[in-house]
């Protein structure tokens, strides 16, 4: 369980980390001013919920993968 757990923290920080590099390239054209300007908070606010939707999507779907999985071998299980 621990491995499982420390997986699970590495995978969010990676998305976390490749999520905060694309939206800030995406975003952030220039250092004009040291706080973002209107258009680049909303562009962030955009790009960020746009990750998380998908992240939120890809985890409903490999849980449902892995119960699919859990309950074939169990149906398995039960057969031999």
């Amino acid at each position: 369980m621990q491995r499982a757990q420390q997986n699970e923290l590495e995978a969010i920080t990676d998305m976390f980390n490749k999520m905060t590099e694309q939206c800030f390239k995406k975003c952030v054209a220039t250092y004009k001013e040291e706080a973002l300007s209107v258009g680049e908070a909303t562009c962030v606010d955009r790009c960020v919920h746009k990750y998380m939707t998908v992240h939120g999507k890809v985890q409903e779907i490999l849980g449902q993968q892995a119960a699919q999985a859990q309950a074939a071998q169990a149906a398995m299980g039960a057969m031999g």
